[in-house]
């Protein structure tokens, strides 16, 4: 189950929209460098990764070889979005004017 949601970043301030994880159907992942998004459709991953193979690599090693480079990293599952002011990783849940965190979940 992914989620999306507004954050505030931790270093500068930023209010950006933020996707984790993925849904039923699909993978999300982001670079590890710069946190742009590729999402990647089960449909594509069945027909390109297999679930199972002989060389040793997880599905997730699989899967992240597969969604390949960004220009200055690579799409991992883990990683996480970035500020697209200071390019942190560190942020949180953006709360509104009542104190009240907004987020959607998607499957």
């Amino acid at each position: 189950m992914g989620r999306e949601f507004l954050a505030k970043c931790k270093k500068c301030g930023e209010i950006f929209n933020v996707r984790e994880g993925g849904g039923k159907d699909s993978v999300l992942l982001h670079c590890d460098t710069c946190g742009k998004e590729k999402l990647l459709t089960k449909n594509d991953l069945d027909k390109n990764v297999p679930l199972i193979d002989q060389s040793g690599i997880s599905y997730h090693e699989r899967i992240e070889a597969y969604a390949g480079e960004c220009r200055g990293g690579k799409y991992r599952i883990k990683a996480k979005a970035r500020c697209p002011i200071c390019n942190s990783d560190e942020y949180e849940p953006a709360v509104d004017r009542d104190k009240k965190v907004s987020m959607a979940y998607y499957d």
